[in-house]
């Protein structure tokens, strides 16, 4: 139902625009951080839904919007995206992720050792650790900084307020085609 999408466009636009309202209530930006979290999560599943042409999975389906009957109708899917990774990204910039992951997986990497040379003397796998952590913090904290520098510029106040109000403009064409 079109209805679905133009409701997560609404919300997650309301959600986007959190700044607006850090003057009147810093606990209803932080509710809104938190809500926009979850909908940013549906308003990707919903981007690649649709642009996988898997209209009617889920209760989501492509507005039948009559061809020049809006401006800019065509960039619906490009606002999702961009709205689904703002909402998304806003609350995980803080967390070290890149550490977490690396370490689980050292300790993975010399319990399998472990494992499978009983024999294998801790020195060993004290090195197979370092290693591996070493090699996959780096390559994710590749990763993290880039998604931190994409996150950080999408989460600057007037970029986002701008981002969600435009969401709210889509969500408010694809109600009205639907």
């Amino acid at each position: 139902m079109v209805l679905w999408t133009a409701v997560l466009l609404i919300i997650g636009g309301i959600c986007a625009s959190a700044p607006l309202f850090k003057r009147a209530a810093k606990s209803l930006e932080r509710f809104l951080i938190i809500i926009g979290f979850v909908v940013g999560i549906a308003v990707l599943a919903a981007a690649i839904i649709l642009a996988l042409g898997q209209s009617g999975l889920l209760g989501i389906t492509a507005p039948n919007f009559s061809p020049g009957q809006y401006p800019f109708q065509d960039y619906y899917l490009v606002v999702m995206a961009v709205l689904g990774v703002l909402l998304f990204s806003r609350p995980l910039r803080k967390i070290r992720w890149a550490s977490l992951i690396a370490l689980g997986l050292g300790i993975l990497a010399a319990a399998f050792l472990h494992s499978v040379f009983p024999t294998a003397s801790t020195t060993i796998l004290g090195i197979v650790f370092v290693v591996v952590l070493l090699i996959v913090y780096t390559l994710l904290r590749f990763a993290e900084d880039i998604l931190d520098m994409i996150g950080g510029f999408l989460a600057f106040p007037p970029i986002a307020i701008i981002i969600g109000l435009v969401s709210i403009y889509y969500g408010l064409i694809i109600y009205a085609a639907g």
